[in-house]
């Protein structure tokens, strides 16, 4: 047969005996032409799982291998290859389509990466040529050739092949992150649209049996007789649930929610779809893969947070900027621009979620503070947990809650931050903490290599700083913050010849005039014909505070460039240059477009690499 039945008794939903595989035993009794016609590769049903199903785990390996693959040649090759010119040509393209963007501000949509959106259109493809390629779509009517539509078929082996992509990329201790060395949070969009393709494809399972079935004038019969379609239609539903709900407009909107319901509607989904599979010939080994990965991811990260990092105590405080700042001494190691998922420990419902947070503070060694090291957040309070926050900090200032650290994730390495001639640091409003630990880890780490004498650079390195924000408070704050800290950073003084050139300018957007600020001047077009408002200058340290003017990124990274070029020069060695940027969706656009743009003077030799890491708001 071509469709299993439910018999009754035994467990219920399943037909009986309960195997893990279900026969391939097939005897055609239709005329020699109609069984060739029935048997060939692309319509037999009882091979149906190898060719379709297995052909989906074959793509989508075989893309994490090819990102494998640069993976490991990126962090294993010899330097003296990395120098050719085909590595540098490589390198170059492949981060042209890994920071090419596409705006539609209007819309206030930003498109993914071209690179990114390349990949999706080999998705389509793929799917789009497996599901509408092969014919026919439905049985020919000479004969009886079995009761699932060719069509339905290819669709529901190629979604349940999804399954355990859709749960491995969903988790942030994964292996594909391991593998490819892209951090989970860069992940979630091709969660997101293998969870689409997954619900197109069932769609397009689901729909020809309706059609056939209404066809045979049987569908009620179904309905009332057949468990698989009650299986079916609850599997549906759960999924179209979990599908809209992640839509990026919904999701902002209502997150506190989806971070409630998103679990349970995945569990209902899962174990229905488990029943209405009910070990259709290799279906159950789809779901053996996806419990064995995901619940290995799962193990790692709460293996990590209740058994590596363990409970911490963090401190609450409410900044005059609006923002709360919260501190938490831990022995946990982590690198600059990481971020971890926090779950405070209350009485109330966000026990139950945990929020990313970016940690704002660098990781020292106690015998370097004589204390253990403090994980600093800045928030800027919005609704849900943020906005209790606020509420608890404003109450009671300096008051302690217990907490659990699921992380760190992402970050940019130690190893990779002191490879960087220029620095270019951009962030725009709650990015700004991002932005200080980026700055704290340059300067520990010139530091250090001063003290130690192997810097490897010659003469003072250059660290330019872009923080812009709507709030005058929060630039107040921001320039005060920076300040000080630059200020009391040993690598100002510690060798004349070595550290960084430090240079941080505050863009304050907003157009409202004050007694202390200048008249309007309008956005920054022209970097070069706008005058600063306030200038602090201090040895190797300016702070230049800008009013109602907006940064211009293009500008910014094009000039930096262009200044690393004439270092190069003058030092006898091609310069390599690091942009980090966080902040609004707008702001990535345009770092990542000027990036883009700038690997072109990369390819043409002016400088020896640019590289771009960027931290979103949100995922």
């Amino acid at each position: 047969m071509m469709d299993m039945k439910m018999n009754g008794g035994g467990i219920p939903w399943l037909d009986q005996p309960v195997l893990l595989h279900s026969s391939r035993a097939d005897k055609c009794k239709l005329s020699p032409a109609q069984c060739a016609y029935r048997n060939s590769h692309w319509r037999y049903w009882y091979e149906a799982d190898h060719v379709y199903a297995l052909a989906t785990v074959y793509f989508c390996c075989a893309i994490i291998g090819v990102f494998a693959l640069s993976n490991f040649l990126a962090r294993y090759s010899p330097e003296w290859v990395k120098r050719t010119r085909i590595w540098r040509a490589t390198t170059s393209v492949s981060r042209y389509l890994a920071y090419r963007g596409y705006g539609f501000p209007m819309m206030r949509y930003w498109t993914p990466s071209l690179g990114v959106l390349l990949l999706g259109i080999a998705g389509v493809g793929f799917f789009v040529g497996m599901t509408l390629g092969p014919q026919p779509y439905y049985w020919p009517t000479d004969a009886s050739y079995g009761s699932s539509p060719p069509i339905a078929t290819r669709a529901g082996w190629m979604a349940l092949a999804l399954l355990p992509f859709v749960l491995a990329l969903s988790v942030k201790a994964n292996m594909i992150s391991a593998l490819t060395g892209i951090p989970h949070e860069k992940l979630q969009v091709f969660h997101h649209w293998t969870s689409y393709a997954m619900f197109a494809l069932a769609l397009v399972h689901t729909f020809p049996f309706i059609i056939y079935h209404e066809w045979k004038g049987d569908m009620v019969k179904q309905w009332k007789t057949s468990v698989v379609y009650w299986t079916g239609v609850v599997t549906i539903i759960a999924q179209a649930y979990l599908t809209l709900m992640s839509l990026p407009f919904i999701r902002n909107r209502f997150y506190e929610f989806f971070k409630a319901t998103h679990l349970l509607a995945a569990v209902v989904f899962v174990v229905f779809f488990f029943l209405h599979c009910d070990f259709r010939l290799s279906s159950w080994d789809y779901f053996i893969a996806t419990g064995a990965i995901y619940l290995l991811c799962l193990f790692t990260s709460h293996a990590r947070t209740y058994l590596v990092n363990g409970l911490h105590t963090a401190t609450l405080e409410m900044l005059p900027s609006g923002l709360v700042r919260v501190s938490v001494p831990t022995v946990m190691n982590w690198t600059p621009g990481q971020h971890v998922f926090v779950r405070f420990l209350t009485s109330d419902f966000h026990l139950f979620t945990a929020h990313p947070f970016t940690i704002s503070s660098v990781c020292r060694e106690p015998d370097e503070t004589g204390q253990a090291s403090e994980i600093i957040f800045y928030i800027k309070p919005r609704g849900g947990v943020t906005g209790r926050l606020a509420a608890i900090a404003a109450k009671s200032p300096g008051c302690s809650k217990k907490i659990l650290i699921e992380g760190p994730y992402g970050g940019v390495s130690a190893q990779h931050m002191s490879r960087f001639d220029t620095l270019l640091v951009i962030a725009g409003g709650s990015g700004g903490g991002f932005s200080l630990a980026m700055v704290d880890e340059a300067l520990r780490l010139s530091a250090l290599e001063s003290k130690e004498n192997n810097s490897g650079h010659e003469g003072r390195r250059n660290l330019q700083v872009v923080f812009s924000t709507r709030d005058t408070t929060m630039a107040d704050w921001y320039a005060a913050e920076i300040e000080s800290r630059i200020s009391h950073s040993t690598t100002l003084s510690a060798d004349p010849d070595n550290g960084y050139e430090t240079a941080v300018s505050v863009h304050i957007t907003s157009r409202v005039n004050s007694a202390s600020s200048s008249p309007s001047i309008g956005f920054e077009k022209d970097a070069d014909k706008l005058t600063p408002t306030e200038i602090t200058t201090t040895g190797s340290f300016s702070l230049n505070v800008h009013r109602n003017a907006r940064p211009d990124i293009p500008g910014l990274v094009a000039r930096t460039v262009a200044m690393g070029n004439t270092q190069g020069q003058h030092v006898g060695r091609k310069q390599r240059i690091g942009v980090l940027v966080c902040g609004p969706a707008s702001m990535l656009h345009d770092t990542r477009n000027a990036a883009a743009l700038a690997q072109t003077r990369a390819l043409g030799g002016e400088v020896e690499e640019l590289y771009l890491h960027s931290e979103p708001f949100a995922w």
